[in-house]
């Protein structure tokens, strides 16, 4: 399974791709319904994955990437070890604007004591390589 390359496939006219990638598929089919629902004048499709890489037995059938959306989960480690694990199967090439992070489930910090330390995710945004967006939103 190769990693996931900008320039691997032709660009379609009016029309961008967006992965999805993360554990919390609720999250994930949320913020898709409500891209999808967000008017516009270009097509645009959603794929969904909880990691990567992403099978390539339907490669040939896989539009061309244009954004990758990596969603942690602020209360589960294992979607952060997740996104951690899938990065390494994104081409390098890719980080130049063509990936994101956004981070789930936000409450206020007096109550995060049970969740996934907000200083690790912070450390793991800082140090990503030339990150180009971070968002912290609360989908639920």
């Amino acid at each position: 399974m190769a990693a996931v390359r900008p320039f691997g496939k032709l660009p379609a006219l009016n029309s961008a791709a967006l992965l999805l990638v993360g554990s919390d598929e609720g999250a994930q089919q949320q913020l898709a319904e409500a891209i999808l629902k967000e008017k516009k004048s270009f097509k645009i499709s959603i794929h969904l994955a909880t990691s990567l890489p992403l099978p390539s037995e339907r490669d040939h059938l896989r539009p061309r990437i244009d954004l990758i959306a990596f969603m942690i989960d602020i209360k589960s480690k294992y979607s952060l070890k997740n996104v951690e694990a899938s990065l390494a199967h994104v081409d390098a090439s890719f980080f130049l604007g063509k990936v994101c992070f956004l981070v789930t489930g936000g409450r206020p910090l007096f109550s995060i004591s049970n969740s996934l330390d907000m200083n690790c995710v912070i450390d793991f945004l800082w140090h990503c390589r030339s990150l180009f967006m971070s968002v912290i939103a609360d989908l639920s």
